[in-house]
C-alpha cells in the first residue's frame, strides 16, 4: 500500500521543483546570452610571467582589466585593436568585501616586458600587441597578475549606453564648453545626429553625449580628470545594472553582449557575477595612478608620462589589496 505524502512534503517538493526549473532556465538563458560575446583567447600564463613574486594578497582579489579602444580598426599594426584610451582595473576583494576600480593613465611611459629596455606609452601597447601585450606590460611594471579582460570599442560605447536608457551625469560649466564639439566628432564618426547640451547640472545623457563626456580632456585636470570621467560613466552603468529588473536585464544582455569581447569563460562569468551579487556592495571605490604629484610629463617624439615605478606599484597594491 502506497503512503500518501504529507502536505508539508508536497509543498517542499513543489518548491524544490520550482527552484530547479528557475536554475535550469537561468543556465539556458546564460548560455544563450554568453554565446553572443566575442571570445578572445590569450596565453594567460605568458601575460603573468613577470619574474617577480606575486603579492600574497593576490589570491583574495579577482582582477579584471577593462579596455576601451579608439574608433578604428588598427590595420597599421596588423590587429583589430586601436590604442587603449581607457585602461582600468576592476578589483573584487573577496576577503574584505570591497569593489575597487582604478585607472592607469594612457600616456604612462613603461618598460616593455621583453627585457629590451625599450619603453612605450601604455595605450599604444594595445595597438601594437592587443590584450596580451598590454596585460603583460601592466603586470611586468606593477607586479600584478591580471589575465582576465573585457574590451569595448569606443565606437560602440554610445550604443551600449543607449541600450541602458542613458545615464545621469553632472555637467559643469567647464565641461559644457567642450562636450558639444566631441558630440559632433562622434556623430561624424558614427554617422549619427545628436542633440547638443545647453545646460549644466545633473541630467540624463544619451550614448553619444556620455561618450563625448568620456573624451573631454582640456578642462582643469586635463587627462587626469578624463580618467575620472570614464570611471564615473562606468559607475553609472553599474548603478543601471543593479537597479534593472530581470526582464530589463535580459533585454540589455541580448543587445549589449554582441558589442563586447573578452577572454572570460562562461564558468568565470557566472562565478564572478555570483560573488559580486553575494557581496551586496553598494558602491565602487575609485582611484587613478599615478597619484597626484607622482608623475612628470616629458616630450620626445610624443608626450610621455613618467613615474617612479616602485612607488606607484606600492600605491596600486595598497589600494587594490586594501592594505593599511
Amino acid at each position: 500500500m502506497k503512503r500518501k505524502l504529507s502536505t508539508t512534503k508536497k509543498v517542499l517538493i513543489s518548491i524544490l521543483l520550482i527552484f530547479v526549473l528557475i536554475i535550469s532556465l537561468f543556465i539556458f538563458a546564460f548560455n544563450h546570452f554568453s554565446s553572443k560575446v566575442e571570445r578572445v583567447e590569450i596565453d594567460r600564463s605568458a601575460v603573468t610571467e613577470t619574474g617577480k613574486e606575486p603579492a600574497k594578497e593576490d589570491e583574495d582579489v579577482i582582477s579584471i582589466a577593462l579596455f576601451g579602444t579608439d574608433f578604428t580598426e588598427n590595420e597599421k599594426y596588423g590587429n583589430l585593436y586601436g590604442a587603449s584610451d581607457a585602461t582600468m582595473i576592476l578589483g573584487i576583494d573577496t576577503k574584505n568585501n570591497r569593489l575597487k576600480l582604478f585607472s592607469l593613465m594612457r600616456d604612462l611611459y613603461l618598460d616593455l616586458p621583453d627585457g629590451s629596455g625599450n619603453k612605450q606609452n601604455l595605450n599604444y601597447t594595445m595597438a601594437y600587441g592587443g590584450p596580451e601585450l598590454i596585460l603583460k606590460t601592466i603586470n611586468y611594471n606593477f607586479n600584478l597578475t591580471v589575465y582576465k579582460f573585457i574590451h569595448v570599442s569606443l565606437r560602440t560605447l554610445p550604443t551600449i549606453i543607449d541600450k541602458l536608457g542613458g545615464i545621469e551625469l553632472n555637467i559643469t560649466s567647464d565641461e559644457l564648453n567642450y562636450i558639444n564639439s566631441y558630440i559632433t566628432n562622434i556623430d561624424n564618426e558614427n554617422g549619427t545626429s545628436t542633440e547638443k547640451l545647453t545646460t549644466t547640472g545633473l541630467q540624463t545623457l544619451n550614448g553619444t553625449q556620455a561618450a563625448a563626456y568620456c573624451r573631454i580632456r582640456y578642462t582643469e585636470g586635463r587627462d587626469f580628470k578624463r580618467t575620472e570621467r570614464q570611471r564615473d560613466v562606468l559607475a553609472a552603468l553599474f548603478e543601471k545594472f543593479k537597479t534593472a529588473s530581470i526582464t530589463d536585464l535580459a533585454t540589455m544582455m541580448n543587445d549589449i553582449l554582441p558589442l563586447v569581447s573578452t577572454n572570460l569563460t562562461n564558468t568565470e562569468i557566472m562565478s564572478i557575477a555570483s560573488k559580486v551579487l553575494s557581496m551586496g556592495v553598494p558602491t565602487i571605490e575609485q582611484s587613478r595612478f599615478p597619484l597626484d604629484g607622482k608623475s612628470e610629463m616629458i616630450a620626445t617624439d610624443m608626450l610621455h608620462l613618467t613615474t617612479d615605478i616602485e612607488e606607484t606599484t606600492k600605491d596600486i597594491h595598497k589600494f587594490l589589496y586594501s592594505l593599511d
